[in-house]
């Protein structure tokens, strides 16, 4: 059986995500020097969320202005980039803005594990691990987008061959009574995986756009650093260092309900 998520655990993810998101911030200025600061570390990734600032559970909307005390730790944070980025020092920069960031963490801890443990961030989620958009897709007028979660913790949607097929045979149930559509679709870094893509007919991989590297500060983007289990993914991390490059970049695709269902069919899930 798949254990659970420890406190120890759970710490790390918050502290090597933060640091990852450092990290990036420092890199991703030196390529964009039109950007600030404040702009990368409050629209590219993802910080303020994980730390105790935040009211609302991890997954939660991403609204840093909800909290007042987030610009002035920003401000702080800023003024440590600005002294290591004269002696062009990101390492030092990493540390010591993580070590600014440290005592803001640990109260998170027991507080996202029950969050985890309730099932917090599968709230709205109509099929398993999926949810459709309650509206559909204004540029392709004929489709809804989804979105993916994992309702199968502390194990892998994966895990279980039949899990995401019935997930999907329910969202096209759904979605085509209600909306009438004949398309689904999403942009999701999944689409970069081949595990993921294996779950669908030709038409889907036929579909698929060019990745996405306009980084935003969304699990779109950051949530392949995340295991099933919720740890960091730590393989996935040392890559990105390594390279400067996501590993697992955003795309978007889409296939009919149609092709989907009759792809389902064929694997004798319908």
């Amino acid at each position: 059986m798949v254990q659970e998520l420890t406190p120890e655990e759970h710490l790390d993810y918050l502290t090597a995500s933060i640091r990852l998101m450092l990290w990036f911030t420092w890199h991703w200025l030196d390529t964009h020097p039109a950007e600030t600061f404040a702009e990368v570390v409050d629209t590219r990734v993802d910080i303020w969320r994980r730390t105790r600032l935040n009211p609302r559970h991890l997954d939660g909307p991403f609204n840093w202005r909800e909290c007042p005390e987030w610009p002035a730790l920003r401000e702080r944070l800023e003024a440590l980039y600005r002294q290591h980025r004269a002696a062009g020092n990101a390492g030092a920069f990493e540390e010591a803005a993580a070590a600014l960031l440290a005592p803001y963490l640990p109260a998170r801890v027991q507080r996202d594990l029950a969050d985890i443990r309730a099932g917090v961030d599968l709230a709205g989620y109509q099929c398993g691990s999926l949810r459709y958009n309650l509206a559909v897709d204004a540029a392709r007028p004929h489709c809804v987008r989804f979105h993916i979660a994992n309702a199968c913790w502390p194990a892998s949607p994966f895990d279980d061959p039949r899990h995401f097929p019935l997930c999907f045979l329910d969202l096209m149930r759904q979605c085509a009574a209600t909306f009438g559509v004949t398309e689904i679709g999403t942009g999701t870094w999944l689409n970069s995986s081949p595990k993921w893509l294996r779950l669908f007919p030709a038409e889907w991989t036929e579909h698929l756009e060019a990745p996405n590297v306009d980084v935003q500060g969304h699990y779109g983007f950051w949530g392949q650093f995340v295991t099933a289990r919720r740890s960091f993914n730590h393989k996935l991390g040392r890559q990105f260092r390594e390279t400067g490059v996501l590993p697992l970049p955003p795309r978007f695709s889409w296939c009919c309900i149609t092709t989907m269902r009759e792809h389902l069919r064929r694997q004798g899930y319908v």
